[in-house]
């Protein structure tokens, strides 16, 4: 494998940086960028077969974001070709001014990606699939069709080691198909989450792609490594239920799920309109005891009267 001794290319502004992965609450922002980045790709790199070659390789990071990941792979752009693909415009054209000679690819919320089908030979993609919930096959099967045959899919996602946070209950593998939790929670705050256990991904992903390798623990995610099978695949050949009886657990547990977010978010809104209605009536009540309120009282009285 290509190792370089170039420094990594140029950190984004914070908004950007923070985007992803929020820097400003520590001690040291630039380092925590700079170490969360260096980190990502050295997995990556740890991932990849031992008999990989940087040289003429085309590589796609898939929610690239202004770079993080990226910019630590300075020294392998002198043999191998990079591209940056996100939704945000702002961290896009960033990366267009300040990357080069990485390439910045705009796309929209769902696909196609705009790009050349069966171009790459390697595309990763770090806390993506963590959040899609109804384009996460129709982006899956994207991937695949822009791939080279045989070419190398690798992608974080969430389980075993964020039940407890994202779910408030333990992690229970036979029970967690892909079971997607917040599902109207605003983007700033995180979006969706969605839960996959690893036999989900072996049973469903599996069907478009050798699944070569999971990684169970980096940064609380698992990694898969998948190597692209030939053929056409539909949403419906990935999707469709399995006679493993753990789908069922999970398709029940999952309606478990959403009927407590439910309750939640009804229990939520009730207690924000309370506090609503509480911040409105202390205001009537502080006006109605004002000296304005109580000078203008005969005039009231007058008009009540007439009325």
């Amino acid at each position: 494998m290509t190792k370089s001794s170039r420094k990594p290319l140029p950190r984004p502004p914070r908004d950007l940086a923070s985007r992803a992965y929020a820097v400003e609450g520590w001690s040291d922002p630039d380092l925590a960028f700079d170490n969360l980045g260096a980190q990502t790709k050295e997995q990556i790199v740890h991932l990849l077969p031992q008999d990989w070659d940087w040289d003429g390789k085309r590589v796609l990071d898939f929610g690239s974001g202004a770079g993080r990941t990226l910019r630590h792979f300075a020294g392998e752009t002198e043999v191998a070709e990079f591209w940056g693909v996100d939704t945000h415009e702002p961290s896009v054209e960033w990366m267009r001014k300040n990357l080069a000679p990485i390439n910045a690819w705009h796309t929209t919320e769902n696909p196609p990606l705009g790009l050349e089908h069966g171009s790459f030979d390697l595309i990763y993609t770090v806390s993506v699939f963590s959040h899609l919930t109804d384009n996460s096959i129709p982006w899956l099967l994207e991937l695949h069709r822009m791939l080279k045959p045989g070419g190398l899919l690798i992608i974080s996602y969430m389980g075993r080691w964020i039940s407890e946070y994202f779910a408030g209950e333990p992690w229970v593998e036979d029970r967690v198909g892909m079971n997607t939790l917040y599902h109207g929670r605003d983007w700033d705050l995180g979006g969706p989450a969605v839960l996959i256990s690893d036999w989900w991904v072996r049973e469903h992903w599996g069907r478009a792609f050798e699944v070569v390798d999971i990684d169970p623990q980096f940064m609380n995610f698992s990694w898969a490594v998948l190597k692209k099978k030939e053929g056409h695949y539909s949403n419906d050949d990935i999707s469709r239920l399995s006679d493993d009886p753990r789908e069922i657990v999970a398709l029940r547990h999952h309606v478990v799920q959403l009927r407590r977010e439910v309750e939640l978010e009804i229990a939520r809104r009730n207690e924000m309109l309370e506090a609503q209605a509480s911040e409105y009536e202390n205001r009537l009540a502080e006006y109605e005891g004002s000296t304005s309120w109580k000078a203008t009282r005969p005039l009231r009285s007058l008009v009540d009267r007439r009325r």
